[in-house]
């Protein structure tokens, strides 16, 4: 779909939802502008656990959603009349989980003769960065946007790393993505390591703050590969064979931790920015880079990735903070974008058959 400013200029009411991991999110948007935006999460139940326990989060979806979804209206059960689309994420993500969302959603556009616009979660986080507040206010106004593409997207989310060509809404193209670990799952595994906890991603990025790089290092995972596919359980595994030597030879974690963690955060953004790189590179046609998900969340990543991009004259779409990890806020966006297309469902045979899709894919 090619955008146009007289596109941009409808504005359907919409509210969707997210059950793909572990938060319960719902949120109401008008076209790009977020209304409202609501998140209940489960990270210090699942915390105990070292990670998500899909049957736990599911329990707490089925608890939570009808909570969420009356904060997102306000406490206002007449506004679903007001609703002119109905959003869900269907993949990818953990089955049993993506059913909770689904039902709910399904429930409501059947109930209220709504459209239901089943969402990739992945699409959402490559747009994230289109979305504006409440007041119309965002970091990509609609002239940007419609000059923008063809694009790549930058897409780091918890079993996502993956770099994607964009020719224009809708039309995608994988060019690389991990063969093994992403790097979100390889934060949190050497996290577990160092026993910093879950999720142990941001607490590695923080140590990272306060070390020296060059004291303790890495090889850069795939850098000659010749390609723009990422791997890191090389890495992991090293670094949790570096972790092992140093408690062996007895020095105490409170003189390395800091230099560990900087060293594997390097190893991490330079296998990043080869790749984005080589991407750039190889198709000199783009005028943007979009880039989404949680790993984002690290202020450090996204200003690196950020300076190569614009080396490149090239215009850099990332999301508020709010809206790096999982949210609703993102499927609604994704949402006006697949409405633009007429990309919905309206049929009651469509709406009751609309299935989770786990490994949902671009």
């Amino acid at each position: 779909m090619v955008l146009t400013k007289e596109l941009l200029q409808k504005k359907p009411l919409i509210v969707a939802f997210d059950t793909s991991c572990d938060d319960t999110s719902v949120a109401l948007l008008r076209g790009r502008e977020v209304i409202s935006s609501e998140l209940s999460s489960q990270i210090e139940l699942h915390s105990e656990f070292g990670g998500v326990v899909p049957d736990l989060a599911r329990r707490l979806h089925e608890e939570n959603i009808e909570g969420v979804y009356n904060l997102a209206l306000n406490s206002n059960p007449g506004m679903i009349n007001n609703v002119d689309y109905i959003a869900v994420t269907y993949g990818p993500g953990l089955a049993i989980d993506l059913e909770v969302g689904i039902n709910f959603a399904r429930d409501l556009s059947l109930r209220y003769g709504k459209p239901l616009v089943p969402i990739n979660h992945m699409e959402g986080h490559l747009f994230s960065s289109l979305l504006l507040n409440s007041k119309g206010n965002g970091l990509v106004s609609d002239d940007e946007l419609v000059g923008s593409f063809p694009a790549l997207g930058l897409l780091m989310s918890g079993k996502h790393t993956e770099i994607v060509y964009i020719e224009e809404i809708g039309k995608y193209k994988k060019l690389g993505q991990t063969l093994d670990d992403a790097a979100g799952e390889a934060f949190d595994k050497v996290g577990r390591v160092l026993n910093l906890g879950y999720p142990g991603g941001p607490v590695v990025t923080e140590f990272a703050k306060k070390g020296k790089s060059g004291v303790i290092t890495f090889t850069t995972p795939m850098k000659n590969s010749g390609d723009l596919n990422f791997s890191y359980s090389g890495l992991k595994t090293a670094a949790l064979y570096k972790s092992k030597e140093l408690r062996e030879k007895g020095i105490p974690e409170r003189e390395w931790i800091y230099d560990f963690c900087r060293g594997f955060v390097d190893a991490i953004i330079d296998s990043v920015i080869i790749k984005l790189e080589r991407a750039v590179k190889e198709h000199p046609e783009v005028k943007s880079v979009f880039v989404g998900g949680g790993v984002f969340n690290s202020e450090e990543i996204l200003r690196r990735v950020g300076t190569v991009v614009r080396s490149y004259n090239l215009n850099y779409y990332y999301p508020e903070i709010e809206y790096r990890s999982d949210n609703a806020a993102m499927i609604g966006v994704s949402a006006y974008m697949n409405i633009l297309q007429e990309r919905y469902l309206t049929k009651e045979k469509d709406i009751q058959e609309l299935d989770r899709d786990p490994r949902l894919s671009l």
